[in-house]
């Protein structure tokens, strides 16, 4: 079945190779929808610290394969320029992960409604499902089918398929929680504006680079390579401190070689900001019974100015329901009498 579907994607892939265009930083459109996404170098190994959850799907499919926990996850960006023809736009995601014992499942609902400056993406809205899993300690995979439909004078639709992969390799030199990770995105029909391009091979590395006070303060990189259509190349490269366990600042840098040659470039890095809370919630009846009394909250913030003066402003928040469970399971192999 999953050999009949991906040559039926290839087939629509071709038949829409010679029609389609390629807006300025199309490839990447949807990384606009959340501030983890803006700020977080688009890391297909999952950043210096490794963050995954829901939206991090768009980046790599296989990046939840060990999430444990339900998680809620809700992403706004304002998009907008401040020249003589000032325009605004919007970025929204909202997104859900629910793990269980065949593996992790993942969905994502995006809306993109953009017409400023160069960023000309029309009206979106798009589906993405993924499922991921772990195959061994340290090798996970997964994939993630993407619908969606496009709409400004004419009404357009999309359907691709994501696959993906993360190998955590550990202690590589002075590096610590190494990993390597690669992704094949965008097969199948993309959106006739040429967002995504087809077929974008992308591999990258992330890793914690130092940490010191007991772990209170610790600083990781993230390095991604894509290949979009394998007729252009995108250089990633983020830098993440993290202090406390609680407050970590971001920051991330693209270069897009075909965007820099039409000179629809810009130099300057996103930056952002999260912070971690636990919430209690005893009282609660609900939340007592099914395990959830004690969680977790994510807020983040992000921000970067886009091309020509286009500026992004988002805002979000994330919900891990429960603990996680650190203790390792505990083996008895006989009665004790």
């Amino acid at each position: 079945m999953k050999r009949y579907l991906c040559i039926v994607l290839m087939l629509l892939s071709f038949s829409f190779i010679f029609s389609i265009d390629f807006p300025v930083g199309g490839d990447y459109a949807f990384r606009l929808t959340n501030p983890e996404l803006l700020s977080g170098a688009g890391s297909s190994a999952g950043g210096g610290f490794y963050t995954s959850g829901p939206s991090s799907i768009i980046n790599n499919p296989a990046l939840t394969a060990n999430d444990q926990r339900i998680m809620l996850n809700l992403g706004y960006t304002a998009l907008f320029n401040t020249g003589d023809d000032a325009r605004f736009g919007s970025g929204v995601q909202l997104a859900m992960l629910v793990p269980s014992r065949w593996g992790v499942f993942t969905g994502a609902l995006d809306g993109i409604f953009c017409d400023v400056g160069k960023l000309n993406y029309g009206n979106i809205v798009h589906l993405r499902g993924g499922f991921s899993k772990d195959i061994t300690d340290r090798l996970y995979a997964g994939f993630a089918v993407g619908a969606g439909m496009r709409w400004d004078e004419k009404t357009d639709w999309s359907l691709a398929l994501d696959l993906g992969f993360v190998y955590h390799w550990g202690s590589l030199g002075f590096l610590e929680d190494t990993r390597i990770a690669g992704t094949l995105t965008a097969l199948g029909k993309p959106y006739k504006v040429g967002m995504p391009s087809i077929a974008i091979p992308k591999v990258g590395i992330a890793a914690t680079l130092f940490s010191v006070a007991d772990n209170k303060i610790a600083g990781g990189f993230s390095a991604d390579l894509s290949f979009p259509m394998f007729m252009n190349m995108v250089v990633d490269a983020g830098l993440q401190l993290r202090i406390a366990n609680i407050v970590t600042v971001k920051t991330g840098w693209q270069l897009d070689v075909r965007d820099t040659a039409n000179k629809d470039y810009n130099l300057l890095p996103s930056v952002g900001i999260t912070v971690r809370f636990g919430i209690n919630t005893k009282e609660n009846q609900f939340m007592l019974d099914n395990g959830w009394q004690q969680s977790e909250i994510t807020t983040s913030g992000a921000w970067q100015n886009l091309y020509e003066g286009v500026h992004a402003v988002s805002a979000g928040a994330a919900i891990n329901l429960g603990l996680r469970d650190t203790e390792a399971p505990k083996i008895i192999l006989w009665d004790e009498e």
